[in-house]
């Protein structure tokens, strides 16, 4: 099974919901930019940004790509 897959199945209902919107690349990046900014210095991996609803540049990025991945527009 693929990332992808993975990460898609361990989505909740709601977050599905969420990750079924994210149909354009803008429609990804006004999602990230509705998210407050993150000053900490971890990294949120993909599932994190979308649970907690916060993102820094690298975090937004992450999920950016796999949001892009799902929808082919990146390999």
């Amino acid at each position: 099974m693929s990332a992808l897959k993975d990460f898609e199945q361990t989505l909740t209902k709601s977050e599905r919901r969420v990750w079924a919107t994210l149909t354009t690349p803008i429609k990804i990046q006004d999602f990230l930019d509705k998210l407050p900014y993150s000053i900490e210095t971890g990294y949120r991996c993909p599932l994190r940004v979308l649970r907690e609803q916060v993102a820094h540049c690298f975090d937004g990025a992450l999920f950016a790509t796999a949001a892009l991945r799902r929808l082919e527009i990146l390999p």
